[in-house]
């Protein structure tokens, strides 16, 4: 049955707890990507190994904001702190309930001057762009969806390069040595002559990637990466080895507790949708409790801590 809003769903369901451990929908969903390129062992050893080339373009909702009010929108919904946050530079944004609990977090990026991205799971993107709306911010927020979701194409590809050889292999494509970029911060480069946004990432301490640009760009700017790291052994990588490496403690079925957005219909007006994530997401583990606020975790029990620069 379809609700008009998520107050509608839960005076339906009668409990959320009740109707979040039996919604049909599932684990969250790694669309389009393919299970594996090669196999799971060889692409699990890529990133540790040799190199990886992850897929990302499909599975994260993708809100761009502009405008004079979008960096004060941020901080004020945001608890991380924004000193010294500037222009080619991105951050964990972290969004809380107004009693702070974790309703969700994103990768921020700070495109340029008064225009920023959120790429992520959709709640903390839902709960910035309802207030964008209703907050009486100067800010126009426009919503790219998940594929999953999205009846057409994504604005943007966003691929990872990660690894031990990931140097070699960028250097290779670049035709010139690696950006040094420093961590979190961001540059444009040129690959098979399109521009794109390369911020620099690491995994298993190695310096890597994340390169995103205009959609029609995707198909060139894999395929120059996949050439130039043949010769290191790169891999291509399926959505069966994302889903374990990914990141947000909150985002899969844990075996024991797994969160939920902390999203209160007192908090939103009821304007929140009834098909929103919110009102669908599957609530998995085998902690249970009858209290939905016993699935609400602080920053620091989902272990954000020091390095999101929390705001105390």
């Amino acid at each position: 049955m379809s609700h008009l809003n998520l107050e509608e769903a839960l005076q339906a369901a009668g409990n959320p707890v009740q109707m979040l451990r039996n919604s049909q929908i599932g684990p969250y969903a790694f669309p389009v990507v393919r299970s594996e390129f090669t196999n799971w062992r060889d692409e699990q050893r890529a990133w540790k190994e040799s190199c990886a080339l992850f897929d990302q373009s499909h599975h994260m909702t993708d809100l761009y904001l502009e405008g004079p009010d979008a960096l004060k929108l941020l901080s004020d919904l945001g608890v991380n702190s924004f000193k010294n946050f500037k222009v080619n530079h991105a951050k964990q944004f972290i969004a809380c309930s107004h009693d702070g609990y974790v309703i969700g977090d994103v990768i921020l990026f700070y495109l340029a001057e008064n225009s920023f991205s959120l790429v992520g799971r959709p709640p903390a993107s839902n709960w910035v762009q309802y207030h964008a709306e209703k907050g009486g911010y100067n800010v126009k927020a426009e919503r790219d969806e998940r594929s999953f979701v999205n009846q057409g194409r994504r604005k943007t590809y966003r691929f990872q390069v990660q690894g031990p050889h990931a140097v070699r292999v960028m250097e290779k494509v670049l035709g010139k040595p690696a950006p040094d970029i420093r961590f979190f911060h961001m540059e444009t480069i040129d690959i098979a002559g399109c521009a794109v946004h390369a911020l620099r990432h690491g995994m298993v301490g190695q310096p890597g990637w994340e390169l995103f640009g205009p959609w029609e760009d995707g198909d060139a700017v894999r395929n120059a990466i996949v050439e130039a790291g043949q010769e290191y052994g790169i891999r291509q990588v399926g959505r069966a080895l994302i889903l374990p490496v990914a990141w947000n403690p909150g985002g899969f079925h844990l075996l024991c507790r797994r969160s939920t957005p902390a999203i209160r219909c007192k908090d939103t007006g009821n304007g929140w949708a009834g098909k929103s994530y919110e009102a669908m997401a599957s609530l998995g583990g085998s902690f249970y409790s009858e209290k939905i606020n016993d699935y609400y975790l602080t920053p620091y029990e989902l272990g954000y801590g020091p390095f999101c620069e929390i705001r105390s």
